[in-house]
């Protein structure tokens, strides 16, 4: 008999795969399999499954009650260790706490094994993961189809399964067990969600399982089921175990694809420390930069700095040059406007010291000035007025002859130009 064997599981969409309650284990050897969904609301349920599936298909030597009790004792050990190291850890008082409480951790459970030489098969299932056994060519799936679970019919997947406990005596519901002749076909163990799904989809399942090459098939179909709402939103576990050629003796596991949930964990450990580490790296590279950046303003505040100063000390010793420059163009432009003043100045004025002698009047001068005029000065006088008066209309009469002789209006007549006097000169000759 050949067996060919596929194993896919996940945890829900919204955490890790160390978060993850359902496992599964399966042993060559002893032609055994397992599959257990840990309770999420009780004390470790992870372990507890873990452990319940380990030893379902190690231990072929014990009974299902000593079964039972030697995962109860592993549980607690494993568990001790685990509080005991909370022990300076503050924020662990909550699991402090349900641990002095002796609170215990539950799971459902569903085991399969394989007698070689009977050729028989037999599985024992508890709470809501299922068995199903699909024949190969069968002609009527809903009537061919073997399944297993403690639930009774109708069945109702809720959030209160059946369930193994894992301190004392008080487990729920009793195991169910079937056994039969092994036949070619599949048989798939699985959890709630998928096997609620399984359910539903009937015949179609059997392909779209099929279609599961690896773990990244499975996690693509289970992401898209859950946002399809066809799938709960839970962690999901399945083992699919194919026989052929069943006549043949001995059992030849020919093909095993089965994902190890601890190796998930660790690979997903490792993306996010792949994922921190590019964080820090990003970061001191920014910081780096930044430094960069400082470090060049820094530099150039420090040239802006020095080329100041040069140009200072540059405009400090230009000064003075630019100062004789300065005196120099003055020095010239006053020298030319003295030229100038030299050449506009007028033979008969007189130096500055000769005009206050002019401009101050003599005593004989003051004292005649202070002298009224005799009778025969006035005389003198209205004379030159009078005849001054009679010049002047003979001037008017002979240009107004001159006007008509030429036929130009008398007012158009311009004035002849008089004689510039300089008003300094004139300001001297006045005061002779």
């Amino acid at each position: 008999m050949k067996v060919s064997i596929k194993g896919y599981i996940t945890c829900k969409s919204a955490e890790q795969y160390n978060d993850c309650a359902d496992n599964y284990a399966l042993d060559k050897s002893s032609h055994r399999f397992s599959v257990s969904d840990g309770v999420s609301k009780s004390f470790f349920p992870k372990v507890w499954s873990e452990i319940l599936v380990t030893q379902f298909v190690e231990r072929t030597d014990l009974k299902e009650n000593e079964l039972i009790k030697v995962c109860q004792e592993e549980w607690q050990k494993r568990i001790d260790e685990i509080v005991k190291s909370f022990e300076t850890d503050p924020t662990k008082w909550h699991t402090r706490t349900l641990y002095n409480r002796k609170e215990p951790a539950l799971a459902t459970f569903v085991g399969l094994k394989f007698f070689e030489k009977e050729k028989k098969w037999s599985a024992s299932a508890l709470g809501d993961s299922f068995l199903f056994f699909v024949p190969k060519g069968f002609k009527d799936y809903q009537k061919e189809l073997v399944k297993l679970s403690s639930k009774v019919e109708p069945i109702v997947f809720d959030n209160f399964p059946d369930y193994l406990t894992s301190i004392g005596d008080s487990h729920k519901g009793r195991p169910k067990e079937k056994s039969g002749n092994l036949r070619n076909g599949t048989f798939y163990l699985m959890t709630d969600a998928l096997a609620e799904w399984f359910l539903k989809e009937g015949e179609n399942a059997i392909g779209k399982i099929t279609v599961w090459k690896s773990q990244t098939d499975f996690k693509r179909f289970i992401t898209q089921a859950i946002e399809e709402k066809q799938l709960t939103n839970d962690d999901c576990a399945i083992l699919c175990v194919e026989l052929s050629e069943v006549e043949k003796t001995g059992i030849d596991y020919s093909k095993i694809q089965v994902t190890d949930l601890n190796d998930l964990i660790n690979d997903q450990e490792a993306e996010k420390e792949k994922i921190k580490l590019k964080k820090l790296e990003e970061e001191k590279r920014k910081q780096e930069k930044e430094a960069e950046i400082q470090k060049s303003k820094e530099q150039e505040t420090l040239q802006n700095g020095s080329s100041t100063a040069e140009s200072l000390a540059n405009v400090t010793n230009e000064e003075p040059a630019k100062e004789g420059l300065m005196s120099k163009v003055k020095s010239f432009f006053s020298g030319k406007d003295k030229e100038e003043n030299k050449e506009t100045e007028l033979p008969e004025e007189k130096t500055s010291t000769e005009v206050e002698d002019i401009d101050k009047p003599t005593l004989e001068q003051q004292e005649s000035t202070t002298e009224e005029p005799s009778d025969s000065e006035t005389t003198v006088v209205e004379n030159e007025n009078s005849q001054n008066v009679k010049n002047e209309e003979l001037e008017r009469e002979k240009i107004g002859e001159e006007a008509k002789s030429e036929k130009i209006e008398p007012e158009k007549l311009e004035p002849k130009e008089q004689p510039k006097v300089d008003s300094k000169a004139k300001n001297i000759f006045d005061k002779f």
